[in-house]
């Protein structure tokens, strides 16, 4: 049971891990892109109707998808001044108690970004922007960065209670996959 448990857990991390890559190839074609749609509309006074869509869209999904491969790496928001001179146990149940507040917000990503995506798809709304696309689409990256928030919040609490309870890690998301 225990192994099943870390290798899920592994498995969790490793796709919120995975997102760096994901999200680093579309910056870094987003940024030729845009590089282009600057030279084009600064020496040929021509630009891309969809360089500003892909910025914004770019943007938005940079925060949503690695919000879970910032908590699998230790980098989320706390305040490190106190909390690095507690013991283990009592950081774990500082953790226990703020996974509350985590679990809220990653379920109200998750269910308020999917009531729009079902309204958007339902009703056929697209962008206005430079290239017509699905608005569902655009917004699909709410639902998925609160899903993989709460995924890694999952591995991060079963971690908790198992450090409350005996003392020791059971799986350290910082360390590696």
């Amino acid at each position: 049971m225990k192994k099943t448990v870390i290798q899920i857990m592994k498995m969790i991390t490793k796709l919120n891990k995975s997102m760096i890559w994901v999200v680093g190839v579309l910056v870094f074609f987003a940024s030729i892109f845009l590089f282009v749609d600057v030279l084009l509309r600064y020496f040929f006074n021509s630009a891309t109707a969809w360089a500003f869509d892909l910025a914004v869209t770019s943007t938005g999904f940079i925060g949503f998808m690695l919000g879970g491969y910032a908590l699998a790496i230790g980098q989320h928001v706390r305040v490190d001044l106190f909390y690095e001179k507690f013991s283990l146990r009592v950081r774990s149940l500082i953790d226990l108690i703020s996974a509350l507040f985590l679990f809220l917000m990653a379920g109200a990503l998750f269910w308020l970004g999917m009531d729009y995506v079902i309204h958007y798809y339902t009703i056929g709304a697209v962008t206005t922007g430079g290239v017509p696309m699905p608005l569902w689409v655009k917004w699909l990256m709410v639902p998925l960065g609160g899903l993989l928030i709460g995924l890694q919040g999952l591995v991060k609490l079963t971690n908790d209670i198992y450090i409350i309870v005996t003392g020791e890690e059971l799986y350290n998301s910082e360390e590696g996959v």
